[in-house]
């Protein structure tokens, strides 16, 4: 398999379509299809899997073209998450987790950018500050148990976030908050523990991380909050927790898209108990389906609409302003409500034919919420970005 969504790019402005980037997806989706099940019992996605996603060079879709990457817009970026979430939701969000790292890059000096992010390697991480940093001659000692790594055992490096400490103290910032700090670790100097046994989304091999007393140069740390990243182009204006989050939403709607194919396809062809016409024939089912598909249809609406106002703005050489970052929140929360919905009614009308392991919409089920427990989709931004429109500011969880 070659990279070629990414060789045809090297050099220049993206200029990929979301019709280019979804090729790609089609190309490795047998892979991702035949091996989708394996994950789920190996509680990681395949090596085979990635191997197709890291040939194909999804994890440089958000590098900077100073390292080979591609840059690609927010929009079509969306769509990729999205569609390989339909295709298996760990593939999607694994691309989801590697591609916003990769996009961190521009906030490290060229060679070490490089030296990471070298060759499309995966890289995982964690925003949660559950380490600590030591300052040292030349960079920082660095221990810490960081949980929910996604992809952590095919990481070649692992950002993790720390905070900063002062003896026994936590340094404080400007602002009054700690000094968060994303260490940038080889995967070798670190530990995998085996706690992901999870009720969905099996097959991101989500397990918890240990460093102990790594050190890690200042060069491969920046603070999370705090760093200005060295390109000024339009993915980089935007801040790591609208990359992140944002497509986070967006492995929802894949996971939605494929309840309702499932169902459909399921409904055509089962007879249910006592019945002498397929579930598909029946008024009742072609009405939950098209609620189905309204809730689907419009929340990615919505969802789209707002992020191709955050590339304008970001593209217009600002940053996201904060009436833009509110309706941003509300786009997520809204597709990961709306996806559920469309989810538990898919699942609900199959009866007992959704049961069983293995059966796509039991999986779907599964899933969809596992996904809504994340930060990213919470139902806290509703009163924490409701309060903005009562002139109190956007609240943080």
């Amino acid at each position: 398999m070659t990279s070629s969504i990414v060789r045809a790019e090297e050099g220049g402005p993206s200029g990929m379509s979301e019709k280019d980037v979804l090729l790609a997806v089609d190309r490795v989706r047998p892979v991702l299809e035949r091996h989708r099940e394996a994950a789920e019992q190996e509680r990681r996605l395949s090596d085979a899997a990635m191997a197709a996603l890291r040939a194909e060079g999804f994890f440089k879709l958000w590098l900077p073209r100073e390292q080979g990457g591609v840059e690609l817009e927010l929009l079509p970026y969306l769509a990729t998450v999205e569609e390989l979430s339909r295709i298996d939701s760990a593939a999607g969000w694994i691309f989801a987790n590697g591609a916003t790292a990769a996009a961190q890059a521009a906030f490290l000096t060229d060679a070490v950018a490089r030296e990471v992010f070298g060759d499309g390697v995966f890289t995982a991480g964690s925003v949660m500050p559950r380490g600590r940093a030591v300052p040292e001659a030349g960079g920082f000692r660095v221990s810490g148990r960081w949980p929910l790594v996604s992809g952590c055992h095919h990481a070649a490096w692992i950002f993790v976030n720390t905070v900063v400490f002062d003896g026994d103290a936590p340094r404080i910032g400007e602002e009054g908050m700690p000094d968060f700090r994303l260490a940038c670790v080889p995967a070798a100097e670190a530990k995998i523990l085996d706690t992901w046994y999870s009720t969905g989304m099996r097959g991101t091999g989500s397990a918890d991380v240990v460093v102990e007393d790594v050190f890690v140069p200042e060069e491969r740390t920046f603070g999370l909050f705090t760093a200005q990243s060295r390109i000024d182009r339009p993915l980089y204006r935007l801040r790591i927790e609208q990359q992140f989050l944002t497509a986070l939403a967006n492995v929802g709607l894949g996971i939605a898209r494929s309840a309702i194919d499932s169902f459909v396809a399921l409904a055509k062809e089962k007879t249910p108990t006592l019945s002498q016409t397929a579930l598909g024939s029946r008024p009742a089912v072609h009405a939950e389906v098209a609620k189905a598909e309204a809730w689907y249809q419009s929340a990615r609406a919505y969802l789209h609409e707002v992020a191709g106002r955050m590339w304008d703005e970001v593209s217009a050489g600002t940053p996201i302003s904060e009436e833009t970052e509110a309706r941003r929140r509300l786009a997520c929360v809204n597709a990961a409500e709306a996806c559920e919905q469309v989810v538990d009614s898919m699942f609900r009308l199959a009866g007992t034919s959704a049961i069983y392991a293995g059966q796509k919409l039991d999986r779907c089920l599964r899933d969809i919420h596992t996904v809504n427990q994340h930060l990213a989709v919470s139902p806290v931004w509703w009163e924490k970005t409701g309060q903005f429109y009562f002139g109190q500011g956007l609240g943080m969880p």
